[in-house]
């Protein structure tokens, strides 16, 4: 059995020696002394380690006179371990065991052995002086030196010889401990206590070990490092036969999918900051062998900002850049919550109400800056939204306003358990690589891109066939690729494909592409001019191309010159670009010419003149603006004569392209004049027109557009003259 001790996550302790009741309290993690290799299952989520010790024969030689069965040790019931009475020694150790041999043999080969002291020891190490130490953390019943021992002898009772020592640990401090260890051909696994650390009446073995099948990995291990709260939260205090229980994070897990029973370790002490974390992380890591590490300070961090000179948001940030990148470098995977709220009845609440958003502010930039870090819960949301899971005050009567209430720490267990269900648990989306392409190719370099729906790891295969032959690679993962293909051949076609694996162990590939390497281009040599409007309007802007070229005829790309330009066409109201460069050897530019007729647009550079270019247009007249009459001074009464009507535009071009139709008048009531005639193609915008005039002495003729009336003109009077006989 148990300790019973304050629910409430303080420096009190309320410690009923004996009893048998459940123990609640702050958690305390321990770790493997043997690595093993880790495996994923497809789609990212950790490849399960079942939990095959769960209710198997188990033995002691110290069962407190039949009043702490063994099986108490691997039953349900993590409130309630095994406890021994006397205190071992190297001449009369105290041992558990289990009897193996009705596992199937698959899954006891390699295994992981996890015994848990906690929640009888509150601290994960009770030794710890943190930057800010509290005085008397105590162990209680934790096994110092002890054996994993294995033996290959038959069911039915406790080997009496064989046993094999597959694990030595001395002067062990910490409330749990995790050896991965190989168990094949052996059917009994025995913990072998030669020595405990304990206070008064407290100096015998209090655990629970669970055994769990690593065949696939040691993935789906985790440990919780953190403060007080996450002692409180992550401890395996909560059996669900307790009013509100919620069970252990691993029976949590299991019972959301039961293909998992993770172990986990409580790896948190009370009062400790960011800072405290930097300090140990390379000590406690390496004990570690699983794969997920959930790091969890700041409460304290917030309570200290006023009264300690080293604490600062900067320096917050710092600390758990240092952390990440330790778990990183250890192959193992970060989890970061935010940090808990707390309400403002005492000092310490009102500092984290104070501080807490600023270092939550450093987490968040925390989680940009480290796409691996799987996102913890929201516990600032969550405690802000439920005050009535902090705990107003502690068991003395003195404020508290920063820990949880029991229920609130089984709330904020499950906190947990929801996030990394969805998280970890739940199979990611496949990865999709998508918009591949070769933006940028040189005659001897080409940068290839692509997207991907996870972050993932970079790889480009090429080469001058499907073989490839030659890849470049980046191990950073991320969402948005650009890897650099150099030395490559000019003007030759390469095949490509890109790749990468996620974050998850998914792996994904493109189909193949290609893309061709420029030619050699040597220094340019002129200038090609080109436009699309061949016959532009006189008056109305168009535009055109310019590119340098080589001798060769290629695109003179590394063109730096500057470049003036020159027309054929002076008139006024010509507008030709200002001097001006090319981008990759070529521009785009507008210019508007005034006179029609062939015109000419010219390119020169200002410092070579022999670089230059020439583009030649047609410009059309614009729509006709103006019309004019022209007829003689003079004309005989009843003799016709010619008059010439002409369109021109607003530029003085005659206005070719008129197709309205004329109508003639005259004062001369007997004229005889043209009918209404319509202009075409052939008149050219000017037409001549037979006109008599009848009556003396003098007369006018007017012409306009029937459709549009601003286009009309007139003769002025012209001389009418009655011809005389014979004369």
């Amino acid at each position: 059995m148990f300790l019973k001790i304050s629910a409430a996550a303080t420096l009190v302790m309320s410690i009923a020696l004996g009893s048998a009741g459940p123990l609640a309290g702050m958690a305390n993690a321990a770790v493997a002394s043997i690595s093993a290799p880790q495996a994923s299952a497809a789609g990212g989520v950790p490849a399960a380690m079942p939990l095959i010790s769960r209710g198997v024969p188990a033995y002691t030689n110290d069962d407190c006179g039949g009043s702490s069965s063994a099986a108490w040790a691997n039953d349900t019931h993590y409130d309630y371990g095994w406890r021994s009475c006397n205190t071992p020694s190297t001449g009369a150790p105290t041992y558990l065991a289990y009897d193996l041999s009705g596992v199937p043999a698959a899954q006891r080969g390699r295994v992981l052995v996890a015994w848990y002291n906690d929640p009888a020891t509150l601290a994960y190490d009770y030794t710890y002086k943190g930057v800010h130490p509290y005085c008397c953390w105590k162990p209680y019943d934790i096994p110092r030196d002890y054996t994993l021992d294995a033996n290959a002898g038959p069911t039915g009772g406790v080997p009496t010889d064989g046993w094999v020592t597959l694990t030595t640990v001395t002067g062990n401090n910490y409330h749990s401990r995790q050896h991965a260890v190989d168990l094949t051909g052996y059917n009994w696994l025995r913990l072998n206590v030669t020595a405990t650390d304990g206070t008064t009446d407290a100096f015998g073995v209090v655990v629970n070990m669970d055994v769990h099948d690593a065949s696939a990995g040691l993935q789906d291990d985790w440990i919780f490092y953190g403060d007080s709260i996450t002692e409180g939260a992550m401890d395996h205090y909560g059996d669900p036969s307790n009013p509100g229980g919620p069970g252990t994070f691993g029976q949590i897990i299991n019972a959301a999918n039961p293909a998992h029973f993770p172990a986990q370790e409580a790896g948190a002490i009370g009062g400790t900051l960011s800072q405290d974390g930097v300090n140990s992380i390379n000590t406690w890591l390496p004990m570690f062998a699983g794969r997920y590490v959930a790091i969890a300070y700041g409460t304290n961090d917030a309570g200290w900002y006023e009264g300690d000179p080293n604490v600062s948001a900067q320096n917050f940030y710092n600390n758990y850049v240092t952390m990440v990148q330790a778990v990183l470098a250890a192959g193992k995977v970060p989890l970061v919550p935010r940090i808990p709220w707390a309400c403002a009845g005492s000092p310490t609440g009102v500092e984290v109400q104070k501080y807490g958003p600023l270092l939550n502010q450093q987490i968040d930039a925390l989680y940009t800056a480290y796409p691996q870090i799987i996102r913890g819960p929201d516990l600032w949301a969550f405690f802000q939204s439920n005050p009535n899971l902090i705990n107003q005050t502690n068991p003395d009567g003195s404020p508290d306003c920063i820990h949880p209430t029991q229920t609130g720490y089984w709330a904020m267990r499950q906190q947990w358990a929801n996030s990394v269900l969805a998280s970890v648990y739940t199979p990611p989306p496949a990865l999709q690589i998508s918009n591949v392409q070769a933006p940028s190719v040189g005659s001897s370099s080409a940068v290839i891109t692509w997207t991907t729906n996870n972050s993932a790891t970079s790889k480009v295969d090429y080469g001058t066939t499907t073989a490839y032959g030659s890849n470049v690679a980046d191990a950073a993962t991320v969402t948005s690729h650009s890897m650099t293909l150099t030395g490559l051949t000019p003007n030759t076609t390469y095949h490509y494909q890109v790749s990468g694996t996620d974050t998850f162990g998914q792996n994904a590939a493109s189909a193949d592409s290609t893309f061709t390497t420029t030619v050699v281009v040597g220094p340019a040599s002129h200038f090609v001019l080109a436009t699309t409007t061949a016959t532009p309007t006189a008056g109305t802007a168009f535009g055109f191309t310019v590119t340098a070229l080589d001798d060769a005829g290629n695109t003179a790309t590394d063109y730096a010159g500057t470049m003036h330009f020159t027309s054929t066409d002076n008139s006024a109201g010509v507008v030709l670009p200002a001097n001006a460069t090319l981008t990759n050897g070529q521009g785009t530019f507008s210019a508007k010419l005034i006179k029609a007729g062939a015109q000419t647009i010219t390119a020169t550079d200002t410092t070579t003149a022999t670089i230059t270019g020439t583009l030649s247009v047609t410009v059309r007249a614009a729509a006709a603006s103006s019309m004019t009459l022209t007829a003689p001074k003079t004309a005989t009464a009843l003799k016709p004569f010619q008059v010439t009507v002409t369109l021109t535009d607003a530029y003085g071009n005659l206005a070719t392209s008129y197709r309205g139709t004329v109508h003639f008048t005259s004062t001369d009531p007997l004229a005889t004049l043209p009918p209404d005639t319509t202009f075409t193609a052939a008149d050219g915008g000017s037409r001549q027109f037979s006109v008599t005039l009848v009556t003396p002495p003098g007369q006018a003729i007017s012409v306009y557009d029937i459709a549009n009336g601003s286009l009309h003109a007139g003769s002025g009077v012209i001389s009418v003259t009655v011809a005389v006989p014979g004369l």
